[in-house]
């Protein structure tokens, strides 16, 4: 079976896109998804405080929320292949999770100096210096953008004793390293794009030159308005 698929990092934030979309479409989910990104970074990336000023900009930016949840699944198995997996395995199908694990280990492979590495590894994690013993949270944010238009976004969150690399992608770091359970938070979205239109050139009047450096095509240059 066929399955059509675009894959696009966000300020870090790997977003994919299954099923036919329209380029419009595409961007109207980038450019807003990216502006509530740089809005709410000065919070940190792995803070609380940066997940509920991203859900309530998306909201004012016409993302319809339709339902949300958070789940603390009993695994000591932290790549991040797995939890993603455990977390999308109700809403995809079991070949549309073997192509997310395709795009995980092609991002794997991309080379050191690539920008679109940077960027992931960038959003991937943050580590508190302030603590006598630093703590690292890893933080991956993955967007799901199915072909009916259904938005799932997946906020993943643990702690560890040692920084992470490109490996935890599909590699679990050791469980003596891990510190508590993981929290994966979920909310399901829909774009109202009869109400989006009326905002669309203000965001993009806002994001200015930022897609440029921030807004990635996975297996291409950067994505311009």
């Amino acid at each position: 079976m066929t399955i059509t698929l675009d894959t696009y990092v966000v300020d870090g934030n790997i977003t994919i896109f299954f099923g036919e979309h329209s380029s419009a479409f595409k961007n109207d989910i980038l450019n807003s998804s990216l502006l509530a990104h740089l809005v709410s970074n000065p919070n940190g990336i792995a803070s609380d405080a940066w997940f509920h000023s991203y859900k309530k900009l998306l909201g004012s930016l016409s993302w319809l929320l339709n339902s949300q949840g958070t789940q603390n699944p009993k695994t000591r198995s932290v790549s991040l292949i797995n939890l993603a997996k455990l977390t999308l395995s109700r809403y995809l199908s079991a070949n549309q999770l073997d192509k997310m694990t395709e795009i995980f280990s092609e991002i794997k492979t991309l080379p050191d100096d690539s920008e679109i590495l940077s960027a992931i590894l960038n959003r991937i994690q943050s580590t508190d210096k302030n603590e006598k013993s630093p703590i690292t949270t890893v933080c991956p944010l993955l967007t799901i953008v199915c072909e009916d238009g259904m938005v799932i976004s997946s906020l993943i969150r643990f702690e560890t004793t040692n920084p992470v690399d490109v490996t935890i992608f599909d590699k679990e770091p050791p469980s003596s390293k891990i510190t508590g359970t993981p929290t994966i938070d979920q909310w399901i979205t829909y774009l109202q794009k009869d109400n989006y239109a009326n905002i669309r050139k203000g965001i993009i009047e806002k994001l200015g030159s930022q897609p440029q450096t921030k807004l990635f095509h996975l297996d291409a240059a950067p994505l311009a308005n």
